[in-house]
C-alpha cells in the first residue's frame, strides 16, 4: 500500500508544479502585453510643450523670411511634429508688403518646412507697391514656409 500512496504524492507534487508554472507563464505574457500597450501609448503623447513659442526662419543671405508664434507648442517625439494653439505668422517677401496669418490651431510637419492651419484662419497682406492691402478669412490653410531658409531660432 505505500508504494501507491508515495506515487500518488509524487502525481499531485507535479500537478501543482505544473499549475505554479502555468501561472507564472500566464502572468509573463499578460505582463508583458501591458508593457507594449502602456510603450505604445507614451509614444502618442508630447514630450515636452512651449509656451509663448516663437520660431524665426532665415533664407540663404542671412534675412529674415518668417516669424512663426503660438501660445502653445506641444512636440510630439514619435513623428516629430508639433501641435500649435492660436498660431500668427507672418511671412517677408522681397517685392511686397509682410503676410500676416493667425489661427485656432496649426500642425507643424517635423522638417518644419509645412505648416496646417485650422479654425477661423485670417490672412492679412498688407499693402505696398505692388497693390492695396487685402484680408481672406478660411477654415484651413496650408503654408510651405520658405524653402531656402537656413536656420530656425526658438
Amino acid at each position: 500500500m505505500a508504494p501507491i500512496k508515495s506515487t500518488e504524492n509524487y502525481i499531485y507534487l507535479a500537478l501543482f508544479c505544473l499549475v505554479g508554472l502555468m501561472g507564472i507563464w500566464l502572468q509573463t505574457e499578460i505582463a508583458g502585453e501591458s508593457d507594449v500597450i502602456e510603450q505604445v501609448e507614451q509614444t502618442l503623447e508630447p514630450d515636452y510643450y512651449i509656451e509663448n513659442f516663437t520660431a524665426t526662419g532665415f533664407d540663404e543671405n542671412g534675412e529674415r523670411s518668417y516669424v512663426l508664434e503660438a501660445e502653445r507648442m506641444a512636440h510630439f517625439p514619435h513623428d516629430g511634429t508639433a501641435l500649435l494653439d492660436k498660431p500668427y505668422v507672418v511671412e517677408y517677401f522681397d517685392d511686397s508688403a509682410p503676410r500676416r496669418t493667425n489661427a485656432d490651431s496649426g500642425w507643424l510637419s517635423s522638417d518644419g518646412d509645412e505648416l496646417l492651419l485650422t479654425g477661423n484662419v485670417v490672412i492679412q497682406q498688407g499693402s505696398g507697391e505692388q497693390g492695396s492691402g487685402s484680408t481672406v478669412q478660411a477654415r484651413r490653410l496650408r503654408i510651405l514656409l520658405d524653402e531656402s531658409a537656413q536656420a530656425m531660432n526658438f
